[in-house]
């Protein structure tokens, strides 16, 4: 530190060198499913959008999904717009990078094909011991009656049935 340096000076040179950091990110579904991320760093950072292994640019648009970004230094805010549902496990990867460093954030998405799948399984599964406990308890109702029918008698072992 240079005896002559005032102190707001060597904060803006502190400030001058910051690698890319994620300070929010979040997804919403609604009619289509919006994934945003936002990265602060000195410079700016670049963001990048991965589905799989495939990138995707910064403001382009296809029919399947659509990324848009707002450039604000040292902030950059990047969403991207999903048109069609996802199979299940896909992945998506945010990533900021600049000169000083480098950050990302991954990102595994459910079809909500496969949620309503498994609600169907469970209800089945539900809807199947409700059933089988009815059943049984009607099978043991039947029973009672040809039990106390034939009462054993004390002596026997076993029952006659002549």
């Amino acid at each position: 530190m240079n005896a002559q340096e005032s102190p707001l000076e060597i904060k803006k040179k502190k400030l001058e060198k910051e690698p890319a950091r994620l300070v929010s990110s979040s997804c919403s579904w609604k009619k289509i499913l919006q994934c945003t991320c936002s990265f602060h760093g000195v410079p700016t950072p670049s963001v990048q959008w991965w589905i799989e292994s495939h990138i995707v640019g910064v403001d382009s648009t296809n029919d399947s999904h659509r990324v848009n970004s707002t450039i604000l230094a040292p902030w950059n805010n990047t969403t991207i717009s999903l048109t069609e549902l996802p199979k299940m496990g896909t992945r998506l990867l945010c990533e900021g990078e600049n000169e000083y460093g480098n950050y990302s954030m991954s990102i595994v998405l459910m079809s909500i094909k496969s949620y309503l799948i498994t609600q169907n399984f469970i209800s089945g599964l539900f809807q199947g011991l409700i059933c089988g406990a009815i059943v049984t308890t009607l099978l043991f109702l039947c029973l009672i009656p040809l039990m106390t029918y034939y009462p054993k008698l004390p002596g026997t072992s076993k029952i006659s049935w002549s």
